[in-house]
């Protein structure tokens, strides 16, 4: 469904605008209003073309039908170079010859920065600049082509590696279950205007058997989020939206990481959800350790060994736990030995360095958060590793780690 609306006043030029609330896939289209179309009359012939502020120009091919028209071949991929997706603003100003001067607003209600198509790049003299519309103020940068060149390469490259990453997981993934596969984009993460996900309309068990406003739960390596599926009947669409910003924030989810949803229980709408992160710098490089059955059986014996004298509990590290910088701690042990309200807390481990992290507790759960993705970091730790934690004194505990073997 996309919203759209026009504007014709004597003595301005022929504006219209569209709102989009569905991601643009490879077959997407886009309809002309009609208003604009009675307008225009004869000038849309066969193709249009969209022209951005960058000075990127896109070839659209025309479709016709019954009176109506639409923006096919050409613009799912002028759609996908400017990253558009749900919650998106397009305004379209016609400039004559078939020529539309297209600004894109962010879901936020900033103008995005117009990437430079390599094609539209002519040569230019090193003191040539371009308008930096990130800043509210005019303010210019030297236009650097080949900077510029590289860089768009790599982003589309990075694009495609993220897209093929996510449909070979897909194909390889075996289960019982009916499961569906999302590769995040910006609409569908905290930040991106109104996070949600879309279910594919081949997962029939969502689009025949679900009612809006159907409570869903996504579970995560053990813990739970509740969400709601949203159902338009009209658009054959169904997507989770209420509780998915909490999920996507509470899991530190980017553009570039792969949801994989399981449905392992069809009566509660329970999901098990699993993660793949995009590749985004040596934080991220804390993978699963390979875990051998004789190896986490080692690391097990070690934990239930771990009985200091001293008031303790262990926590093994999950995925979430790096990724989100916190981890969720026995909230009775806070209570009873560390406090009842939120407070700093220092980790020290046998060789004598500290860090400080802050406890979070609210209502039956209880957080190291601020400082924890230091502390896991500086420590190399990776999901399936242990931590266990004695109490020093009320501030202060002494941290054991105990490791799969890489």
């Amino acid at each position: 469904m996309i919203t759209s609306g026009s504007s014709n006043m004597p003595g301005t030029s022929l504006c219209f605008f569209k709102i989009i609330l569905k991601d643009v896939g490879s077959h997407t289209e886009l309809m002309i209003p009609e208003k604009v179309l009675r307008v225009l009359g004869e000038d849309l012939k066969d193709s249009v073309s969209l022209n951005a502020p960058s000075g990127s120009q896109w070839l659209v091919n025309l479709k016709r039908h019954e009176g109506k028209v639409w923006l096919q071949n050409g613009w799912p991929e002028f759609a996908n170079f400017y990253s558009i997706g749900f919650g998106y603003l397009l305004v379209f100003e016609y400039k004559g010859d078939a020529k539309f001067q297209v600004l894109i607003f962010h879901p936020s209600s900033l103008e995005i920065d117009y990437p430079l198509a390599a094609s539209d790049r002519p040569s230019t003299s090193e003191n040539e600049r371009v308008i930096d519309s990130s800043s509210s103020g005019d303010v210019f940068r030297p236009y650097n082509s080949t900077e510029a060149s590289t860089k768009l390469r790599q982003e589309k490259a990075k694009d495609q590696v993220n897209k093929d990453r996510a449909l070979s997981l897909e194909k390889s993934f075996k289960s019982k279950n009916p499961f569906f596969v999302h590769l995040m984009k910006e609409s569908h993460i905290v930040g991106g205007g109104w996070p949600n996900v879309y279910i594919p309309k081949n997962f029939k068990e969502a689009h025949n058997n679900w009612k809006d406003k159907d409570q869903v739960i996504l579970q995560v390596e053990g813990e739970s989020w509740v969400v709601y599926c949203n159902l338009n009947q009209q658009c054959n669409q169904c997507r989770i939206s209420r509780g998915w910003t909490i999920f996507a924030r509470d899991n530190s989810l980017g553009v570039g990481d792969v949801c994989l949803f399981e449905l392992i229980n069809r009566s509660k709408k329970l999901f098990q959800v699993f993660i793949y992160r995009a590749a985004k710098g040596p934080e991220f490089e804390n993978l699963p350790r390979v875990r051998s059955k004789a190896d986490k059986a080692r690391v097990l014996e070690s934990v239930n060994a771990f009985e200091p004298e001293q008031p303790h509990f262990s926590v093994e590290v999950k995925n979430s736990y790096l990724y989100g910088g916190s981890i969720t701690v026995p909230v009775q042990f806070v209570h009873k030995h560390i406090t009842k309200d939120n407070c700093d807390v220092i980790l020290q481990l046998p060789d004598g360095r500290v860090w400080s992290v802050k406890c979070y507790i609210k209502e039956k759960c209880a957080k190291f958060s601020a400082g924890w993705k230091n502390f896991s970091k500086e420590n190399n730790l990776a999901a399936g590793d242990f931590c266990g934690f004695e109490l020093v004194n009320q501030r202060l505990l002494k941290v054991v780690i105990f490791r799969l073997k890489s």
